[in-house]
């Protein structure tokens, strides 16, 4: 489709148009109506508006199509889609042809004459031969499906000089083979407001005078915007006909989740999604300018402390969409190409749905830049590079808030700046009062109503996700029993730990208390909670990077200190700071290696290589003069955390028989205790 005189590639409809523009400056009209195709569904309308959209933005694939003989993957919004963009796009590749310049002066001329005089137009040229083409979809479209035999059947069709066309709705859906020999690619966009005026045009003849909202538009799909065309409506009638169903079926389903001011734990995520909340009634109420907004957060803490379901409870709260992507949903799309096109169209979404909140899942899959070697280096280069795009905040990212979650803060710098995620919210294990509440939630009032729930917790490890494990299964329980909730359902599904001697009960108190006294020491303010229960022991503190060489031999000291505290207390320590890859010594042994080695904090200023936990032992084996500076850090550092806690032997003795008393003790109230039992001078001689 090309204009000869200036040479400049044209869809059908753009064609269309210029025509109309000619027509109705020569007649001296307001306006000529513009020819429509002829399809008489609001599906097929809807396609054609699609189609001719991308293909105005693809000049290239246009004059394909009208060329023929090519392999072509069209992917459209979804499966729904196949059957109404084939049925629109047959009908556009046997289009009308275009009228030439010779022949619409011809008809100037004899429009002009006097109706009396009659000069007849010169002999139509032959009508051109239209390519053929073959047709096929993905498997599951009930008219022409996929099947490994068409392989062949393409092969045949390309060798007799006809096109391919595959339609799918994912990528992964279609063979690699017709991706990798594809010469061209079409996507469809998502609709969208201005799409569904074109349709409304293309199917009525008249151009409305109303729109649907953009993120409305998700609610429609084909078999909606067929049956909702009535005989004789113009194009108002049939778009407003369409808000109507989208804004009841936006309204159908509301949310019915906690709010975030129900959410037990997490407390600082909770503060910051409650001013968000202020600041999102602010800006729609046109009050607050967008750049104001408080709009990127970065979650991190382990698996279970409650990430995505924040974003649900946020989404919920503020009444926004819920757009989500991750690492493993844009990987699974294909090569790098179809990876990247999957994350641009994550954050396409969000844009048309905006506002709305654009949740991130795992992005500490994404690898620091600085981290790459030469394995795959251009691959990731180019997925966080695109990653580092797609979060700019300098782009179109108005009405976006950009939520994402990680299990560690091992993400790339870039990403954390000012204008991305620019506020990291560290999320951690709920303690025993969120536990219960979060139990409290999940089993709803109807369950055990009354029943204090804190003494069946006090003292787990357990994250949100757990107790939703608990509160699912002793539902199930009562229920099919045929009798409301017991206590002792509950009690049946919460894993209690095996019983210990009380000597063993003991030592494993002694020793977390050296860990809790270190760390109340070393990082003042930090510790969030003691807890000591059979095998559920441990203590947690706000961790945050290591800056520095010191901050790491802090954290190593921090590590040794419940050896420490068993060898000042009880006279010897135990089995339990050592043995498994996650233990007191195996992770202090790790970090020490990663400073020597992979720091430069050794004794030559040399990187070999980065020494994780999982390998540390086989990397010290390889390294004989590392694994010996490795051995005297941390003798060094025993020795200094052995001085620090030796005149503190009664704070350590004081929070062990508090923790084998209750359970466990929260961080301020150790930082009290601490503060308030004086240190032994003659001890720390």
């Amino acid at each position: 489709m090309t204009d000869a005189a200036t040479d400049v590639p044209l869809t059908l409809a753009v064609a269309a148009k210029r025509y109309n523009a000619q027509v109705a400056a020569s007649l001296e009209m307001e306006q000529a109506p513009r020819p429509s195709p002829t399809v008489t569904t609001g599906d097929c309308a809807t396609a054609w508006a699609m189609l001719d959209r991308c293909l105005a933005a693809s000049p290239q694939i246009a004059d394909a199509l009208d060329k023929g003989g090519c392999l072509v993957v069209v992917e459209v919004p979804g499966p729904d889609w196949i059957r109404p963009v084939r049925e629109t796009l047959k009908l556009y590749l046997s289009g009308p042809t275009e009228m030439d310049d010779a022949q619409f002066k011809t008809m100037m001329e004899t429009l002009a004459l006097p109706d009396d005089e009659e000069t007849p137009f010169s002999e139509e040229p032959e009508e051109p031969v239209r390519p053929e083409w073959a047709w096929f979809s993905e498997l599951g479209e009930k008219d022409r499906h996929w099947a490994p035999h068409d392989i062949d059947s393409m092969t045949t069709a390309l060798g007799n000089g006809k096109g391919v066309i595959m339609l799918a709705s994912r990528l992964d859906r279609m063979p690699a083979s017709v991706r990798h020999a594809a010469d061209h690619h079409l996507t469809l966009p998502t609709l969208d407001g201005a799409a569904m005026t074109v349709a409304a045009h293309v199917l009525t003849g008249h151009h409305p005078s109303i729109t649907i909202d953009d993120r409305l538009c998700g609610y429609l799909n084909p078999d909606i915007l067929r049956l909702s065309r009535r005989l004789g409506e113009d194009g108002d009638a049939w778009i407003q006909r369409l808000r109507s169903f989208a804004n009841l079926a936006s309204q159908a389903i509301p949310y019915a989740g906690p709010k975030l001011a129900d959410l037990h734990g997490m407390d600082d995520a909770k503060k910051w999604g409650l001013n968000l909340l202020e600041d999102l009634k602010e800006y729609r109420a046109g009050r607050l300018p967008w750049q104001d907004v408080d709009r990127g957060c970065l979650l991190v803490g382990p698996t279970g402390t409650g990430k995505t379901s924040f974003a649900r409870i946020l989404a919920g709260t503020t009444g926004l969409p819920l757009v989500t992507g991750s690492h493993s949903e844009w990987q699974a799309a294909g090569h790098l190409g179809h990876m990247l096109a999957a994350m641009r169209s994550t954050f396409n979404r969000a844009r048309i749905e905006a506002p709305c909140i654009l949740f991130l899942d795992e992005v500490d899959a994404f690898p620091d830049r600085q981290s790459l070697r030469n394995n795959q280096r251009d691959y990731s280069l180019q997925v966080v590079n695109a990653l580092l795009e797609a979060t700019d905040g300098t782009l179109a990212r108005e009405g976006v808030v950009l939520l994402a979650a990680a299990n560690s803060l091992a993400v790339d710098p870039a990403l954390v700046r000012p204008g991305r995620l620019d506020r990291v919210i560290m999320v951690s294990l709920p303690d025993d009062q969120a536990l219960a509440g979060i139990l409290r939630q999940h089993l709803g009032p109807d369950h055990l109503p009354g029943v204090d729930l804190l003494p069946y917790v006090a003292g787990m490890v357990a994250s949100g996700a757990e107790a939703e494990l608990w509160a699912r299964d002793a539902k199930r329980k009562a229920r099919r029993a045929g009798r409301p909730m017991t206590p002792e359902d509950l009690v049946a599904d919460i894993p209690r730990p095996e019983a210990v001697s009380p000597d063993l009960h003991f030592r494993v108190a002694v020793h977390e208390a050296g860990h809790a006294i270190a760390a109340a020491i070393e990082m003042p303010g930090k510790v969030q909670i003691v807890k000591v229960q059979g095998d559920h022991a441990g203590v947690r503190f706000e961790l945050g990077q290591f800056d520095t060489a010191a901050h790491a031999r802090s954290h190593i000291r921090i590590l040794l200190a419940g050896r420490a505290a068993e060898e000042l207390c009880l006279g010897a320590a135990g089995f339990g700071s050592g043995g498994p890859v996650n233990s007191d010594l195996a992770r202090a042994t790790s970090l020490a290696a990663s400073m020597l080695a992979g720091h430069g904090f050794g004794d030559r200023l040399l990187w070999l290589g980065n020494a994780a936990p999982e390998n540390a032992a086989s990397f010290l084996s390889a390294h004989p003069s590392l694994a010996d500076q490795v051995s005297r850090m941390l003798t060094e550092e025993h020795e200094r955390v052995m001085a620090l806690l030796r005149p503190r032997q009664q704070a350590i003795d004081k929070v062990a028989c508090i923790l084998l008393e209750r359970g466990s003790m929260s961080g301020h109230e150790l930082e009290v205790l601490v503060a308030a039992i004086p240190t032994s001078t003659e001890l720390a001689l």
